[in-house]
């Protein structure tokens, strides 16, 4: 999962909010969400901080649990193809309205649209953006 230089550091103690990146903390929350298998998980902005290949590894291994509803809230429209439904909301003065529901195809498009976007990054000579 990409922490396997931590894996020596398990035992010590210090300020891990402090010492790890933006990336490592997401995958550390990811391996919290995985131990513990939980029935409902709800992600927000949960990989923001990873390159766009652990973005797909992590949110495989989450969204393919049978027995997990997968609630996640975020900016990069590839997080679409782990999903079956999009909602989408407004913000409001007296509250949030919802504006669309979109029911998304189930079949496991993430594999193709993963394949496209490491083309596309090969092609361009640029890295996908990590952000």
């Amino acid at each position: 999962m990409g922490l396997e230089h931590l894996a020596d550091k398990l035992e010590e103690e210090g300020a891990w909010d402090q010492t790890l990146s933006g990336g490592e903390k997401q995958r550390l929350a990811f391996s919290r969400v995985l131990l513990h298998n939980p029935d409902i998980v709800v992600l927000d902005e949960a990989t923001a901080a990873l390159d766009p290949a652990s973005q797909v590894k992590l949110m495989e291994l989450v969204a393919d649990h049978p027995d997990t509803t997968l609630l996640s809230v975020g900016h990069r429209p590839e997080l679409e193809a782990f999903h079956t439904r999009k909602i989408e909301l407004e913000r409001r003065r007296e509250g949030a309205k919802l504006v669309r529901d979109i029911d998304l195809p189930t079949e496991p498009m993430h594999r193709a649209l993963w394949r496209w976007m490491r083309r596309r990054s090969r092609g361009s000579g640029t890295r996908a953006d990590a952000s």
